[in-house]
């Protein structure tokens, strides 16, 4: 059952997804344009709220009729994105970039782009810029919403209970979850459905308060006044709200309200509705679900392909180029499905078409990128090397059941690594820069077959930088103990180092080395690693994208790193005089150059200069020419 049109509510529409639109095309212009989504939560809200009331109260609901529209609503333009993204990504992105959009592909389809986007935050979590389905998170929180809500307000209905105090009831839960959960975890405040539904929520109380027995209306005067007052917050909050705003929280409460008074007094004629229910609002509002889905694919891509925010130029043209295709589906998809009435003809083959493309997206993500694609089957070596921070190093059997521990589980992510089943020989000490060079000293064929040993995510200075850290402190005994109780270790490989090592960080160095020596180990500190600027992609060609002329660098960065590293060697030296260093820079620089790429091959593997499985093989080739200098018995 339709209710009354309203070409305001289009134009209210046409705000929201401007200032979305505009935030990420140039977010220092709107900064808080983000909140764009949070009037479409509220009109969502209204507006199906609306409809179900009426069906509910002329006994015309029906469940399966309602997912049927919302099929039919969602489906065209979300399918030909997804489909035309899928297939863009297949002849133009590296294998984790493929297999990345393979993920987020399948969480899409299924209406859990939120949920999945959650389970990614983290240190090793790719930047949002290089995500082209992460806009998919608002479909999520919407339709989780709509799995329960209209079953909710059907039953509350027949029971005869007041509807607007369930909904209100609901609501406060949802706002005062939010609450309590934005000071412990914004990331999970944002994303999960039970700290952003309250949105939806009162935008379905305006509805059930305007549509009920006595619905409210306000008089002329108070109308203008709301919507001119309404769309000032709206305004004024986009632009003083930031990315860094603790969001949604309490600060949620002014683009929510705001548009929650600016429906309700756009009921009335005034100046604000004369503008939204002008042409072009109206216009805009009717391709802003096309435009929502088109923009952001379009900002990351070129993101991906540039290898860094593209030019101001460029992100005005995919600004237009969103507006054209948006208009495109509008007019040429959109419009003629919805003349088709029958579910069998259009219903049923969008579900399964959105079935197939989640399939197809999860068998992407399983496979690795599909690195047998021939547009990347030259660089099919290159593809592999670029894997991530996350990759086939970072834990293996052999570790898992010879040192168990909670902390694999009860981490996102967790290191272990050990060459054979047996006692280890040698100890890679810090986080995942101690790790990446796992490959390359296990498996180095001029050094004895050393058992190493990578274990762990913790910084070798988190004793003192971090000292209420439960998680820290459990990885600080757990590898104590490993190191008591392991009398094999003959050396300890400390990497990771900070760069810029201060005074506070050197003495966390010193009180984690005052334990790990008591046990006859030799120590041998890593230098820190030159973090060329360069985007390491940049570094290779691309469909659309040439290689860079260049990706290497002055010294400017070596020294100041062997600055940094003298100052540290003097302070360590006079209380661990035994302590051995060796410079990994050795690997990626000359006497006037430093390198990001090697026999064509990158050195890193991602975008926190972690070594690629080749840098690995570099440094340890350089350390083991190292080692025949200063530690002559391990090297064959």
């Amino acid at each position: 059952m339709l209710i009354k049109y309203r070409p305001e509510i289009d134009g209210l529409r046409a705000i929201a997804v401007l200032l979305v639109v505009i935030y990420h095309a140039f977010p220092s212009l709107i900064p808080g344009g983000f909140i764009g989504v949070d009037i479409f939560f509220v009109i969502s809200g209204f507006l199906i709220t609306s409809i179900l009331k009426a069906e509910i109260s002329n006994s015309k609901y029906s469940i399966k009729e309602f997912y049927r529209r919302r099929i039919d609503r969602l489906f065209p333009a979300l399918l030909l994105v997804m489909f035309s993204v899928y297939i863009f990504g297949w002849f133009t992105l590296f294998s984790d970039e493929f297999m990345q959009l393979g993920k987020q592909l399948a969480g899409g389809a299924g209406f859990i782009a939120n949920i999945v986007l959650y389970s990614e935050t983290g240190y090793f979590n790719a930047t949002s810029a290089t995500k082209p389905f992460l806009h998919l998170w608002s479909l999520g929180i919407e339709e989780q919403f709509y799995l329960l809500f209209p079953v909710i307000l059907y039953f509350s209905y027949k029971r005869k209970l007041n509807l607007v105090l369930v909904v209100c009831f609901l609501a406060i839960i949802s706002f005062v979850l939010n609450i309590f959960s934005i000071s412990e975890n914004v990331e999970r405040t944002f994303y999960l459905p039970q700290y952003r539904h309250w949105e939806l929520l009162l935008g379905a109380v305006l509805a059930l308060l305007l549509h009920g027995e006595k619905g409210k209306q306000p008089n002329k005067w108070l109308a203008v006044t709301l919507t001119v007052l309404s769309v000032s917050v709206i305004l004024i909050a986009a632009f003083v709200l930031t990315s860094t705003t603790p969001f949604p929280g309490w600060y949620a409460l002014l683009p929510v309200v705001a548009s929650v008074f600016l429906i309700f007094g756009l009921q009335c004629d005034g100046p604000i509705k004369s503008i939204l229910s002008s042409k072009p609002f109206v216009f805009v509002g009717l391709i802003s679900y096309p435009l929502y889905l088109w923009h952001w694919p379009l900002f990351s891509l070129a993101h991906i392909i540039n290898g860094s925010t593209p030019p101001d130029f460029i992100m005005l043209g995919l600004m237009v180029a969103s507006f054209v295709l948006a208009t495109l589906t509008y007019w040429l998809v959109e419009r003629p499905l919805k003349r088709v009435k029958s579910w069998k003809v259009k219903t049923i083959p969008m579900l399964v078409l959105m079935a197939i493309i989640g399939i197809a997206g999860y068998i992407t993500y399983a496979m690795k990128g599909i690195d047998s694609r021939s547009n990347i089957e030259t660089s099919k070596e290159v593809s592999r090397q670029l894997n991530g921070a996350l990759w086939q190093y970072s834990k293996n059997d052999n570790c898992l059941t010879r040192f168990k521990t909670h902390l694999a589980t009860d981490l996102p992510w967790w290191f272990c690594s050990l060459k054979h089943n047996s006692e280890p020989d040698v100890l890679l000490l810090g986080n995942s820069y101690a790790n990446h060079l796992y490959p390359g000293i296990a498996f180095n064929k001029s050094l004895k077959d050393l058992n190493v040993l990578s274990i762990g995510i913790s910084d070798v200075t988190s004793q003192v930088l971090s000292p209420d850290d439960k998680n820290q402190y459990d990885q600080l005994m757990f590898i104590d103990d490993i190191i008591k109780n392991n009398a094999s270790i003959r050396y300890i490989i400390i990497s990771g180092i900070d760069p810029k090592a201060d005074d506070r960080y050197i003495d966390g160095l010193l009180k984690r080395m005052q334990t790990i020596t008591t046990h006859g180990a030799k120590v041998i500190i890593f230098y820190p690693h030159v973090r060329l600027a360069d985007d390491i992609k940049a570094c290779f060609s691309r469909p659309l994208k040439s290689p860079k002329n260049s990706c290497e660098s002055d010294l400017t960065e070596l020294n100041d790193i062997q600055k940094h590293m003298d100052y540290l060697k003097e302070r360590v030296s006079k209380v661990y005089p035994n302590t051995m260093y060796f410079d990994v820079n050795e690997a990626f620089c000359d006497e006037t150059k430093c390198t990001s790429v090697k026999n064509g091959l990158p050195m890193y593997r991602d975008e926190y200069k972690h070594f690629s499985e080749y840098g690995s093989y570099q440094v340890g080739n350089a350390f083991s020419a190292w080692a025949k200098q200063h530690i002559p018995e391990i090297v064959r």
